[in-house]
């Protein structure tokens, strides 16, 4: 009597629209390549989401502040630093964000906005007339970002950004603010930093400036570096994040089908599967320019986190040396988009602003529900062949006994990919009791194909692996 391992990382399927084959994600869990009881890894629950502090709206932005050893956030219409106001944000979209020495400074509404630790706010604008200093045309602020003591801002529309004086941070370098990425006609889309460069992202091309070293009054201080050059852009401004030591962005259509890369060593490296690319391609251009992208750590997992309009998903690197592992998150009993966004370590604690709320939270591993409510685990095995079999005893290693009340799982299959019959429920969980067997004594007879799909509807965390199934 064989018995047939079933993995659970990742499903095959079928799409009803096309018939082509499909790649069934993990919703709500994260692989975790480690070996446990003749499995090569198991899958966990994403965290939970406990409700932190009320705040003045949804979140708009985050930043580490290390000059002040604090988080600050862009609820609503406030900036708050760690639980407390510090300050009012015009506007109600997303904002970019930095922070030097003396300042916490905001991109919104076109402006660079500096919030100064002792309490003052300043916009950054000209000198003034009879100063003697250049006078630029400033424009509206697109992103920011701060390299070596000096804030550097994109002017939107353009090809052109700035710097921000050594002296007086509230005005442009007095000497040499301006300079262009010319391989971007159509303007820069976003800009950060990478180790000692400014990064400048564009819808065909990114490009790196580097310091000159230059002291003489009106000579250039950055230079394009043409040899680090990557010939892709990105898809809109927030649509990018340092991740592995480099950057993480996803591609504009400009470049060809958009996708998500990883930079490294001048070349753009692939990182989507097709089904990923599947999911990206159905956004328009302007939706996709809407997207977010963030990094998070935690437990050995590098994830990278891509909020879409319509899907959430995860990237982790840690478990993806067998080829990329991907994952949806989600919130509630149906397909709404995974409501928390801008993750961030803050004391011994991992938080979140909201997308739909006026609160922040806070990620614990010791619940899987989001703000008190159950949410839905889905896990999917490949499609398999078992000619004419009979099927027993299909059974899944569970960590069980930290649940409040019995959980049941729900257990169905498919013998065409497409369609999942009638849902088995089996308890899967129980307080207390820590070794629970999850199986399904009689699945019944195997025309040809079959697949599975396990779904758990709980508050508590879920651990499941070797799933394994005997056939006569």
């Amino acid at each position: 009597m064989p018995i047939q391992q079933l993995p659970l990382m990742k499903g095959v399927g079928k799409d009803f629209r096309n018939a082509d084959y499909i790649d069934y994600l993990p919703v709500n869990m994260l692989a975790t390549p480690k070996e446990i009881l003749n499995s090569s890894g198991y899958l966990r629950s994403f965290p939970g989401i406990a409700k932190r502090s009320d705040v003045n709206g949804v979140s708009r932005g985050v930043e580490y502040n290390m000059a002040q050893n604090a988080v600050y956030r862009v609820c609503g219409g406030k900036l708050y630093k760690g639980e407390s106001e510090v300050g009012d944000v015009a506007g109600s979209g997303r904002v970019s964000m930095a922070h030097g020495r003396t300042s916490q400074a905001v991109g919104v509404n076109g402006q660079l906005v500096e919030y100064r630790y002792d309490g003052t706010v300043k916009t950054v604008s000209n000198w003034p007339t009879d100063s003697g200093f250049t006078q630029y045309e400033l424009g509206s602020v697109r992103d920011i970002t701060r390299l070596r003591g000096r804030y550097a801002w994109s002017k939107d529309g353009t090809d052109s950004w700035f710097i921000t004086d050594l002296e007086d941070e509230s005005h442009p370098d007095r000497y040499s603010a301006q300079y262009r990425a010319e391989s971007q006609p159509d303007g820069i889309i976003g800009i950060g930093t990478w180790r000692d460069f400014i990064v400048c992202f564009g819808s065909s091309t990114i490009e790196y400036f580097s310091l000159t070293g230059a002291t003489t009054a009106g000579a250039a201080l950055y230079v394009a570096q043409p040899s680090l050059m990557v010939q892709k852009g990105i898809a809109g401004t927030c649509c990018k994040t340092p991740f592995a030591d480099s950057y993480a962005f996803i591609s504009h259509p400009a470049t060809g089908a958009p996708s998500v890369y990883i930079i490294g060593s001048g070349q753009a490296s692939p990182i989507a599967t097709a089904s990923i690319d599947k999911i990206i391609r159905s956004y328009t251009a302007d939706e996709l320019a809407t997207g977010v992208m963030e990094a998070l750590r935690f437990d050995s997992h590098e994830l990278l986190i891509i909020h879409l309009p319509r899907h959430v998903l995860v990237y982790d690197a840690s478990s993806s040396q067998n080829g990329p592992q991907w994952c949806v998150l989600k919130t509630g009993l149906y397909d709404d988009v995974y409501r928390a966004i801008d993750f961030m370590y803050e004391g011994n604690q991992i938080t979140c602003g909201d997308k739909s709320e006026a609160v922040t939270g806070q990620l614990q591993f010791d619940i899987s529900s989001q703000y008190d409510k159950q949410q839905e685990h889905l896990l999917f095995t490949p499609l398999f062949k078992a000619n004419n079999a009979r099927c027993f005893d299909l059974e899944v290693e569970s960590s069980t006994g930290v649940a409040q009340y019995a959980d049941r799982l729900f257990l169905s299959a498919t013998t065409d990919g497409i369609n999942y019959g009638r849902e088995q429920m089996i308890e899967q969980n129980e307080p207390f009791v820590y070794d629970k067997r999850v199986i399904w004594k009689r699945v019944g007879r195997i025309r040809r194909l079959i697949g599975f799909k396990l779904r758990v509807i709980t508050k508590s965390p879920v651990t499941l692996s070797g799933c394994q199934i005997r056939l006569e």
